[in-house]
């Protein structure tokens, strides 16, 4: 170490580390000297992602000999999908997983995408169990619990949305983010003595998976852990926690949202105190304006996903096209995002939905809007009439007074035509192109 640095004090060299620009630059500061090892280390390892079933890889470097261990300064893990073959072959799997959430007690953040309910039950389950037994013995710590906040679950493969759903009630609670993507519902066996061998086999993996090379480990201890699990679960999911929601994308088949939205907001005065970002899909969930009641006054961003939307609305189910949000009192920022082109008639449902919410709402703080297409445009997706509607509604009083900003994105190639489309907002100068 040089003389230099040995001369800093230790408040100089925290504000150097922490305004490094990236992880290479983070690296050679670690190599500096021990001092500035430690403060990199809670870069280095900030987040670790991982494939399903790859745990056992890692484990030496999280849990090593060091005294100072690579785990206990990660925040967030990730986890990605894996060959089913490499799976199938992890016979101590789930000690694997207990082993895994021992070394990363620091964990609030978990991502998962692409896995199956293998690794549900392998990762999550044993951070959930965690959480559980925090809470529970939280009158005993002398410093309040870590417990798990942000929880992202995108294009998993599940039997069905019991099993989705009995994992955010564990943890609901506690969550402060919660995004749930393209689930993927895989229905089982309809042979009752078909599923009855498979949940056999599931058991006898749970037994087996249980003996590792200690033996003074209890081979119940995996079963136990499920006990545990059900004895812990509390009666209801209590979502008063969340600040952030984000639901996108159903597939055909997999209906989740309407039953994941009634277990957040029962009634529209169920308590979401700290709600203030929500992201839906197009159309949106039938049981949406319950959701909108109870938390209307805390919502300030609401982006609605319109990625897969690709087959229009018949003309007697116009209703569901709407976009009322007429009950959010506090909204600031609204977004219609991925917007697709062709066919034309889902592009014009869309930008009809999206006028029909700006005509009902009647409060003068909205201050963006925010319009995006997926793909460039060589011509306008919408009629004049329908760009000069849009204007007439930005030109009401309540909207005059606040809105300042209409960001309109993957539309550059008719720029020269806005004079023509919204005459009004561009006198205002509130137009704003995005490239």
């Amino acid at each position: 170490m040089s003389r230099f640095t040995k001369s800093l004090p230790i408040e100089i060299v925290e504000k150097i580390i922490d305004n490094a620009p990236d992880g290479q630059t983070f690296i050679a500061c670690s190599l500096v000297c021990k001092e500035w090892l430690f403060r990199c280390r809670f870069y280095l390892f900030q987040r670790i992602s991982l494939r399903a079933g790859d745990a056992g890889d890692v484990l030496p470097f999280l849990s090593g000999p060091t005294q100072y261990k690579a785990g206990a300064f990660t925040h967030s893990l990730i986890v990605t999908e894996s060959n089913p073959e490499l799976l199938s072959n992890q016979k101590n799997s789930r000690e694997t997983g207990r082993k895994l959430v021992s070394a990363l007690p620091n964990v609030r953040e978990i991502q998962m995408f692409g896995v199956t309910e293998w690794a549900l039950e392998r990762y999550l389950d044993g951070f959930i169990l965690r959480d559980l037994r925090n809470r529970e013995n939280k009158g005993n710590e002398a410093r309040d619990p870590v417990l798990l906040e942000d929880l992202t679950l995108s294009d998993v493969k599940v039997e069905d949305w019991k099993a989705v759903q009995e994992r955010l009630t564990r943890c609901s609670d506690s969550l402060k983010c919660l995004r749930i993507s393209s689930l993927h519902f895989i229905a089982g066996s309809a042979d009752p003595s078909i599923r009855e061998k498979q949940a056999t086999e599931r058991l006898q993996e749970t037994l087996d998976s249980a003996i590792t090379d200690e033996p003074h480990k209890s081979n119940r201890q995996p079963v136990d852990d499920f006990v545990e699990l059900e004895r812990l679960t509390p009666s209801q999911a209590s979502f008063t926690n969340i600040e952030r929601l984000a639901l996108e994308g159903e597939h055909g088949g997999s209906r989740f949202a309407n039953s994941l939205l009634q277990e957040i907001a029962p009634t529209p005065t169920s308590p979401l105190p700290k709600l203030t970002v929500l992201e839906l899909f197009f159309p949106l969930p039938s049981h949406t304006q319950v959701l909108f009641c109870a938390a209307g006054a805390t919502i300030n961003e609401l982006t609605i996903h319109c990625s897969t939307f690709v087959t229009a609305v018949d003309a007697s189910n116009q209703s569901r096209v709407k976009m009322d949000f007429r009950h959010l009192k506090a909204l600031t920022r609204f977004s219609v995002v991925g917007v697709r082109v062709f066919p034309s008639a889902t592009a014009s449902q869309v930008f009809g939905g999206f006028l029909s919410g700006l005509k009902s709402y009647m409060y003068s703080k909205l201050k963006i809007l925010h319009l995006s297409y997926k793909a460039g445009l060589g011509q306008s997706p919408h009629t004049i009439d329908q760009w000069n509607e849009l204007d007439e509604v930005l030109s009401s009083p309540h909207l005059t007074t606040s809105l300042q900003s209409l960001e309109l994105n993957g539309i550059m190639s008719i720029a020269s035509q806005m004079s023509r489309y919204l005459p009004n907002a561009r006198e205002r100068r509130i137009i704003r192109l995005i490239s």
